[in-house]
């Protein structure tokens, strides 16, 4: 009897012990799937493709009064990766632009428009050069030109904060009758994802200044996110948001609600340093020496970009006489007088 007992105390025993350890067991964090829509590294600060590097190498060679439309084109494109927008945009402005065909060569031009504030110019630009798809129901074209729109109406006081809505696409309420689970080349929340998602990119090239309606487009992209997609993109377009604007304290709110989230989820958090980069100042020109070899600012070509600084003109006295020559008879009276003088103290 006594020995069953014992039997039954030590099988209690360990069952107890496997329920305590059952109980204190938690899960191990872990990636968050996000098969059908993952962030990407950003390229913000390109590097020039081979083409461009080595044309500016070869420009620099000769004088800027013998360089052609094309050779002022690529001393364009140089200026945008030394962040010198004015300058580039003011080369820009005397060339054929139509003559940009090239994907990083566009992108270079846009980032020229969008940094000096041209957004009329640059809405015309991307309407006639970004093309249709007629088979996604957002296409990249329309996020391009939603979000310059919302540019336009900041500057003309008509965007309204935390009522107007950049990507109105967002608001439809066909979305919420949109199938979440199907492949994302058939997805149309794919579609609209990737669609803002590309003019972001296009937008944050060499852009680190404070931006009130670039954080209001991260916001609404994470919303966006945090509704139909994924935690852990939403953790990064609202770290977007607070990137362009500091100061909001909705999108805090929305971001430390994420945070939680993830945490009881016990999801990985994604680095966004890493995911968004950074942009270096002259970096170009400080890693490699190709860059910014141009002649002096009074060149020819400078004087054509900007008007000549007045010359301050100085009194002729002697307007028959040139300068090198009268430097000569000083020169030649000195001696002579010198030569006199050890003459007569002899």
């Amino acid at each position: 009897m006594i020995k069953y007992l014992t039997l039954i105390y030590l099988l209690f025993a360990c069952n107890s012990i496997v329920i305590g350890q059952q109980l204190s067991y938690e899960e191990p964090p872990r990636q968050e799937n996000t098969y059908l829509f993952e962030v990407l590294n950003y390229d913000r600060q390109p590097k020039p493709p081979t083409y461009i590097y080595n044309r500016i190498l070869q420009i620099h060679e000769n004088a800027m009064p013998l360089w052609t439309a094309q050779d002022s084109m690529f001393y364009a494109y140089e200026n945008v990766y030394l962040q010198k927008f004015e300058l580039a945009l003011s080369v820009f402005s005397r060339l054929n632009t139509d003559t940009i065909a090239e994907p990083h060569a566009k992108s270079l031009y846009r980032t020229t428009l969008f940094k000096t504030k041209r957004f009329e110019l640059l809405a015309a630009y991307n309407e006639k050069t970004l093309r249709e798809n007629p088979n996604a129901f957002y296409s990249v074209k329309s996020a391009y030109q939603d979000l310059v729109k919302a540019y336009i109406a900041n500057r003309t006081n008509t965007f309204i904060p935390d009522s107007t809505a950049i990507f109105s696409v967002l608001k439809d309420p066909a979305l919420e009758e949109m199938k979440r689970n199907v492949s994302p080349h058939k997805n149309r929340l794919v579609d609209i994802a990737f669609a803002i998602d590309s003019a972001f990119r296009q937008f944050t090239i060499l852009h680190d200044d404070a931006d009130y309606v670039l954080s209001k487009a991260f916001e609404e992209m994470a919303d966006f996110q945090r509704d139909y997609f994924y935690l852990t993109n939403a953790y990064f377009y609202y770290s977007g948001s607070r990137h362009y604007n500091k100061n909001d304290k909705e999108v805090v709110t929305k971001y430390n609600q994420v945070i939680n989230e993830m945490n009881k989820k016990r999801y990985l958090f994604i680095s966004f340093k890493n995911k968004f980069g950074k942009i270096i100042k002259n970096r170009y020109r400080l890693e490699d020496d190709y860059i910014e070899k141009a002649a002096p600012e009074d060149s020819v070509s400078m004087r054509a970009l900007y008007p000549a600084p007045k010359k301050e003109v100085k009194k002729d006295y002697l307007p028959w006489i040139d300068y090198p020559i009268l430097i000569m008879i000083i020169l030649g009276l000195a001696l002579l007088f010198v030569l006199l003088f050890m003459k007569v103290k002899k």
